[in-house]
């Protein structure tokens, strides 16, 4: 079995940064904010680096996803803010909705 080298929060974010998204309203979700939003979080959390096969990596992500989905949300909250004041794409309105 071979043996990796992970982020566990990198996949954590992964994991549930669509369904974070969801529940604020307004948050642009061209793949240029979304990865803009996803840089941030993941400069704002600590990183958490494993070695270990695929079932171990999976055991300590359900770890620390069990302690780290509220910090994840207010920092995903922050980061859309930050990139919803200063999207890095081109604003287009239409009717009053930003796309």
């Amino acid at each position: 079995m071979a043996v990796e080298v992970k982020n566990v929060v990198e996949i954590f974010v992964d994991q549930y940064l669509d369904k974070t998204l969801d529940s604020i309203p307004g948050v642009c979700r061209c793949e240029q904010c979304v990865a803009d939003i996803k840089a941030i979080t993941l400069n704002s959390m600590k990183p958490k680096y494993v070695s270990s096969s695929r079932g171990e990596v999976l055991s300590k992500l359900k770890a620390f996803d069990q302690g780290n989905q509220v910090e994840l949300l207010c920092i995903v909250k922050k980061a859309a803010d930050m990139v919803m004041t200063n999207p890095h794409h081109e604003v287009v309105k239409k009717r009053g909705n930003v796309l």
